[in-house]
């Protein structure tokens, strides 16, 4: 049985993704989102107290499976979070006009229209944008190596993660193709 490649965004959609016309809070999102390859749910779980601004590092708390790790904060995140952040000490990192920790849902309709906003063509919710990020790390130059990107994402198995390599060869494809 044939699986269906996941849906990720080209280099040129991140960009414009990343500068569409969004809110401080939406933008620390997408940004996050892009450049940390969290989930849905790990993102709404963060709390100001997993942000390290001086070590540039994140602490995943609530993974999968209740598994914890430790990811670099990208500059891009660092920028975008301080100025979102600025101010506040403890709680949820990402809230809603009430005060309160975003849900998920809330997060995904986020997502969708920032992508819309952007005029991105694709179905786009926030795990599209996980799989920008492990896409984005194959298409470096050189590569980030499979273990590395599995590390990142949380994955239990590297198989889970090889699916990227279908991805980035099909990317490779439609270059050529476009010759």
């Amino acid at each position: 049985m044939a699986h269906r490649l996941p849906t990720w965004l080209t280099a040129s959609e991140r960009k414009r993704l990343q500068t569409a016309d969004l809110n401080t809070r939406d933008r620390a999102i997408v940004v996050t989102l892009l450049y940390a390859g969290l989930r849905s749910n790990e993102l709404k779980m963060l709390d100001l107290h997993d942000l390290d601004f001086d070590d540039r590092t994140i602490l995943v708390r609530h993974g999968k499976r209740n598994k914890q790790r430790l990811i670099p904060m990208h500059a891009e995140i660092a920028a975008t979070l301080a100025l979102y952040v600025q101010e506040r000490d403890a709680g949820a990192v990402f809230l809603n006009r009430f005060g309160r920790r975003l849900s998920n849902r809330a997060i995904r309709l986020l997502v969708k229209s920032a992508g819309l906003g952007a005029e991105i063509n694709k179905d786009l919710h926030p795990h599209a944008l996980r799989h920008s990020f492990a896409v984005s790390l194959l298409e470096t130059e050189p590569p980030t190596d499979l273990e590395t990107i599995r590390e990142l994402l949380g994955h239990a198995d590297i198989k889970t993660t090889s699916v990227y390599l279908h991805c980035s060869s099909a990317r490779r494809r439609e270059a050529v193709d476009r010759l």
